[in-house]
């Protein structure tokens, strides 16, 4: 589930992504990992959510939440380092073996980017974002990694 925050610019969008599963909604947020009915994280959103198929699975949506809260901890979202789409996409990773679209982390990417280097989010915030320490050690990647290593080991699914 996609929807699209503000205006954007040619080749840059920002977005709000989660996962559904069954009628049950997967976002995270400063409260962590939440599970809502419907599309819920979007609804305060003035743009309409996209709903895009992305396949079926035998894993739950429960699963997904118990081995992924882990790394998605309530009070460790970032702004542009650890937030819905990085959530997103370890998710419908677990779910599937797939990936989020990079063209829902374009902007988040060139903001952490820029910020990293310069410090501009945080001047073109006037400091309202701040990098969250709780996030600092964060990265899809490993956590791709880990999950990799848990649907390898043998008693994987089977709790």
């Amino acid at each position: 589930v996609a929807t699209k925050l503000g205006p954007g610019f040619p080749g840059f969008q920002a977005y709000h992504t989660s996962v559904k599963v069954d009628d049950l909604e997967y976002s995270f947020s400063g409260d962590g990992i939440v599970v809502g009915k419907g599309v819920a994280s979007h609804m305060r959103l003035p743009d309409k959510p996209e709903v895009a198929y992305m396949g079926l699975t035998s894993l739950s949506g429960d699963a997904m939440k118990k081995h992924l809260t882990g790394f998605f901890k309530r009070g460790s979202y970032d702004l542009l380092r650890k937030n819905c789409n990085s959530f997103s996409d370890c998710a419908l990773y677990f779910l599937l073996d797939m990936r989020l679209d990079p063209t829902y982390k374009g902007l988040e990417q060139l903001g952490h980017m820029a910020d990293r280097q310069a410090g501009i989010v945080q001047a073109i915030t006037e400091g309202n974002y701040r990098p969250n320490p709780s996030a600092d050690t964060f990265s899809v990647a490993v956590t791709i990694s880990a999950i990799n290593k848990l649907k390898d080991s043998p008693s994987f699914g089977f709790s």
